[in-house]
């Protein structure tokens, strides 16, 4: 990179422009501004600062010498502050002596402090020093307060018992279940008819819970007759059943029928269908 040099007025040497001091001999290479001092290089003519015309003296403008500040020997005397007066004689007042209250009880009269404890029960025994707290704490209250507080405790006590006598309140962690009592009957559905070997009709069904299985039937219009009940839940050794069939057996040719489909679920909740007919064939 190109650097631009100067000569230095004095030798004649080249130097870098920015050195202040020739580095042949010496020489400085700054010149000072007569009006603000500035330093400025040894080609300026001109200040760079308040652009003033330079002198090329080389010679830095005379600064003003640094003056010692005055040094004090004795620091000044200040004036000495007056005393405070000496109490009086007297000052303070004497305090009356202690007085023994276990001897005399002083000017408070039946006074009588606690004794010192460690620890133990208050003078005269726990019982008798809880006593006296209970009499000291009557003695100070507002009538009409501890009246109040005597009816509300004595009222809340009678309320807890009650509450207990009752059952209002209950002890322990007693769970109780409560069970929902069934007394929804099933539902029947898809109830048809077929046709059975030897004058037989085949009756079928369906429910939405398992049940027990019972058909009323007669020549129409009177079902008279009824089948013997089947997967019964309600005697507990059957759980019954959601698919139901009863075969009819002995039945008359070429005659009307009347039928209607029972189921009973394990609560004892009744379902009945629709009447329902069919006819039988001309027998063979």
């Amino acid at each position: 990179m190109y650097q631009s040099t100067v000569p230095c007025p004095k030798c004649g040497a080249q130097n870098l422009r920015g050195q202040w001091v020739c580095a042949h001999c010496g020489n400085t290479l700054v010149v000072y501004c007569p009006s603000c001092h500035a330093g400025n290089a040894i080609d300026s003519q001109y200040c760079h600062a308040c652009h003033t015309a330079l002198q090329h003296t080389g010679v830095p403008p005379v600064q003003p010498q640094y003056q010692q500040p005055q040094q004090y020997t004795q620091y000044p005397q200040y004036p000495q502050q007056e005393q405070y007066p000496q109490p009086p004689p007297g000052y303070p007042p004497q305090q009356p002596p202690y007085q023994d209250y276990q001897a005399g009880y002083g000017q408070y009269g039946d006074y009588k402090p606690y004794p010192v404890h460690g620890g133990e029960a208050y003078a005269g025994g726990g019982l008798d020093g809880l006593i006296g707290k209970l009499k000291e704490i009557v003695r100070t209250t507002n009538p009409v307060l501890l009246s109040s507080l005597v009816v509300l405790v004595v009222g809340m006590t009678i309320f807890l018992i009650l509450a207990f006598q009752f059952g209002w309140i209950k002890t322990g962690t007693e769970t109780k279940v409560e069970t929902v009592k069934d007394t929804r009957a099933p539902v029947i559905s898809m109830l048809r008819v077929s046709e059975g070997a030897n004058r037989a009709a085949i009756i079928s069904w369906v429910t939405d819970e398992a049940s027990s299985t019972q058909v009323e039937y007669g020549i129409w219009p009177y079902a008279n007759t009824t089948t013997q009940i089947e997967s019964d839940p309600r005697t507990g050794v059957n759980a019954g059943t959601l698919t139901h069939s009863v075969s009819l057996t002995n039945l008359l040719p070429k005659t009307s029928y009347i039928y209607r489909a029972i189921s009973y679920d394990k609560a004892g909740n009744k379902g009945v269908s629709p009447d329902m007919q069919f006819d039988t064939a001309v027998s063979q």
